[in-house]
């Protein structure tokens, strides 16, 4: 089968998950990208883009037996704007790596609720949606029908009954490799500490200086890593760990090689998430793998593939995980079950659920 995959923003998640669909699936795609900035912008403008590249790239002996988007593209819009019949009619999956509703709002932020409503009508045009964890998909319906319930009028128009039927989650899964740690840090050296998540207000890194003056009052030796994405300006809270734990940290910065990131992660004796939002967690998952322990809220989408026994309920319960957990043997068992729990994760088990996913949608009738 030939599919068609439009991402109007590839970057991150998004370009990651689209690369690896094309690489492993066993069906052919062509793979329509747009830049990975201005995402309001992405939104808005994506439509007519790719309604015009579709029209110029379909092929009149063999036109695509379906599409996939991602949440990005506002699909009602790109339906119409197509010149092509056939196209319009496509049988269509949206994958939601994330929704505009979910997200928690800044001190500063202003609620935009336009953004939310593209992505419900999206769903409710496409003939599948698909959701990267059992919490986004579960959010995304409470969140719509909240909104739609304080509407003034055509609130009974909006069938979440059939969203709900025609919903599924399937992760976006992480890429593994062959890990080259070192030696277990044994005992009697300090414990590691990693940071992976981007340092923005919804994955709380000033929860995360919190966590490490906790630490540091219970007496745990500890180092830094600190990857993850920056912004334009430095985050309040990496100047902070950097003003009372400077000399602590063994590394800092955004690293573009996926080898060398890879190489920082398999320093890590526990990677620590402090967010208020997290719609799935590649970026966990790949410290995981690379042999970290967890220490996870107990909420979000880590109920999915996170053990109770790394999931905290306050910051104290989290400095109990790793003080449990310092013991270098009790540590490394404890890596190798967060390991195997997210071992049907990887990348070519979820594209074969993908596949078969695709299969399924692009035998179904489809009638204009």
């Amino acid at each position: 089968m030939h599919f068609l995959f439009i991402e109007p923003y590839y970057g991150g998640s998004h370009r990651v998950f689209a690369d690896s669909v094309v690489r492993h699936s066993q069906h052919q795609w062509t793979l329509m990208t747009g830049k990975p900035v201005h995402w309001k912008w992405r939104m808005r403008s994506s439509a007519l883009d790719f309604a015009k590249q579709a029209d110029r790239g379909a092929s009149e002996e063999s036109p695509w037996d379906a599409l996939v988007c991602s949440s990005m593209l506002d699909l009602p819009t790109w339906r119409g704007l197509t010149k092509r019949v056939e196209l319009s009619c496509l049988p269509t999956a949206v994958y939601f790596h994330e929704n505009q509703w979910m997200y928690p709002d800044s001190p500063d932020a202003r609620s935009d609720h336009h953004y939310g409503y593209t992505n419900l009508l999206t769903a409710i045009a496409a003939d599948g949606c698909l959701f990267n964890s059992r919490f986004h998909l579960d959010g995304f319906l409470d969140a719509a029908k909240s909104f739609v319930r304080r509407m003034p009028d055509s609130v009974a128009i909006h069938d979440f009954d059939s969203l709900k039927e025609k919903s599924q989650v399937i992760a976006p899964g992480f890429d593994p490799w062959t890990i080259k740690r070192q030696q277990a840090n044994q005992a009697g050296t300090t414990l590691r500490i990693g940071w992976v998540a981007r340092w923005e207000y919804d994955k709380r890194p000033d929860r995360f200086v919190e966590f490490l003056r906790l630490l540091d009052r219970a007496g745990v030796e500890f180092n830094l890593v600190l990857l993850g994405k920056r912004g334009n300006h430095d985050a309040p809270a990496l100047t902070q760990i950097r003003q009372h734990f400077g000399n602590r940290i063994l590394f800092d910065d955004f690293v573009e090689s996926v080898d060398e990131y890879r190489s920082w992660l398999e320093q890590v004796d526990f990677v620590v998430s402090t967010a208020d939002h997290e719609f799935f967690g590649i970026a966990v998952c790949e410290a995981i793998w690379a042999g970290a322990v967890p220490v996870l809220p107990n909420r979000l989408s880590y109920l999915d593939w996170a053990d109770d026994e790394f999931r905290y309920e306050t910051l104290g319960e989290a400095v109990s995980i790793v003080q449990r957990l310092a013991d270098w043997q009790q540590r490394e068992q404890a890596a190798q079950r967060a390991r195997q729990r997210i071992a049907t994760l990887q990348t070519p088990n979820i594209v074969t659920m993908f596949d078969k996913s695709m299969e399924v949608m692009a035998g179904k009738p489809n009638k204009p």
